[in-house]
């Protein structure tokens, strides 16, 4: 059981799980850590006053421990699987982008269909949904890095594909069975089909509404519900995900102001996905916000818009900087997180666009920061800070047509 300490009784191999604060914005991992050097326990010191160990995963704290066990975490579900990579990311691109585009298309045809006729085709659903889920299974980061560098619009087509990719992505992390997985799948690619009703110049609008305007616009989940409900092959998984996603976890959400344990497993997952798609595809502000940035706003509503337990999942499964994020390293040169390390989230593999002086690398290199600690000066090598989408002229939708 973890248990509480002063930062004033830290020694090495003890084994850190919690602090008294948030991960984020600490230079530590979220997923906790063994204390290796003088230099953490000094960290430690600057950022905490307390924090919680686990003597069962590092040294114990002897006498110095305060008797305040950590509750236990809520289990978000009881039968989970794990699912080994199988491919790795430059073996999953072609697979995955072929995933990415196709699903792009058919989602299109498949909404404009639906705004027309109102007609529900769960076969050509379910293709679009197979291909995601099967390459995401195989491997947990080409996919997202896709969807992250392809260009991005507030269009209900895109965030629907990318939502459903996050779903995916989140749900293998926390070891969903399939059939699990494809209900929260098809479920986030459909919670917003609602929109498909609603007035162009409000659909098109949709982040400065006027008081009219919202009310018209939160219509679209009885909307959705309206066209998914009775259908063949809608599961009440699918119906809860459409009709509990824009609820908040403290009540304060719409249509019906549910709260905690009362809004469906499913639709607390979507709430909180929904949200992060909003923000990085400009479609909740009409700016875009880098993964990292998103996550770190997510994260200040937790227990609030959103179940905490669900943000330390979808924390853990994006990483620190997520897949996607521009960043700039300690030496001053410029990149994109490709893939997270699952053991090290500070330390992901980067693609490397420009060198210290900001100057544009001719081939592009990739590192894994598990195996590159230091620059080619001998200093120590890390991602120093993140960037907006877009700094530097970095168009990131010419390394998506790149490969």
């Amino acid at each position: 059981m973890d248990r509480k300490i002063s930062v004033r009784f830290l020694k090495l191999g003890m084994f850190v799980s919690k602090l008294d604060r948030p991960w984020l914005g600490t230079p530590f991992p979220f997923q906790g850590f063994v204390i290796e050097s003088r230099k953490q326990i000094g960290l430690l010191k600057k950022y905490c006053k307390t924090l919680y160990i686990d003597p069962e995963r590092g040294e114990p704290a002897d006498s110095y421990l305060e008797e305040q066990p950590e509750p236990p975490k809520k289990k978000l579900f009881e039968n989970t699987v794990e699912y080994p990579e199988v491919n790795t990311l430059e073996a999953e691109l072609p697979a995955a982008k072929k995933a990415l585009e196709a699903a792009s298309q058919d989602v299109e045809e498949i909404m404009e269909n639906i705004r027309v006729s109102q007609r529900i085709d769960m076969k050509a659903i379910r293709q679009v949904v197979t291909p995601i889920l099967e390459s995401i299974i195989r491997n947990s980061d080409a996919f997202m890095w896709l969807s992250q560098l392809r260009e991005k619009d507030s269009h209900i087509y895109t965030s629907a594909v990318d939502g459903s990719a996050l779903a995916v992505a989140l749900g293998r992390h926390i070891g969903l069975p399939i059939e699990n997985l494809q209900n929260l799948a098809i479920g986030v690619l459909l919670m917003d089909i609602g929109k498909t009703q609603l007035p162009k110049d409000i659909l098109e609008k949709s982040h400065n509404l006027t008081d009219e305007e919202l009310i018209e616009f939160r219509k679209h989940v009885d909307y959705g519900i309206d066209l998914l409900r009775g259908k063949a092959g809608i599961t009440q998984e699918i119906l809860a995900i459409v009709a509990t996603h824009h609820e908040h976890y403290d009540g304060s959400g719409y249509p019906n102001r549910l709260k905690g344990a009362g809004i469906p497993i499913y639709g607390r997952m979507a709430a909180v996905i929904d949200s992060y798609i909003g923000l990085t595809t400009a479609r909740d502000t009409g700016e875009l916000v880098s993964p990292h940035e998103a996550l770190q706003i997510i994260y200040n509503f937790r227990d609030r818009y959103f179940q905490d337990e669900i943000i330390e999942q979808m924390l853990q499964c994006l990483g620190v900087y997520p897949t996607g994020t521009l960043v700039e390293m300690s030496n001053g040169e410029v990149g994109i997180v490709m893939a997270q390390n699952r053991k090290r989230r500070l330390r992901p593999k980067v693609m490397l666009l420009l060198d210290s002086n900001k100057q544009a690398y001719k081939d592009y290199k990739v590192v894994d920061l598990i195996d590159q600690i230091h620059d080619e000066e001998g200093r120590p090598y890390d991602i120093q800070s993140t960037l907006q989408p877009g700094d530097y002229g970095i168009d990131a939708q010419e390394f998506y047509l790149a490969v």
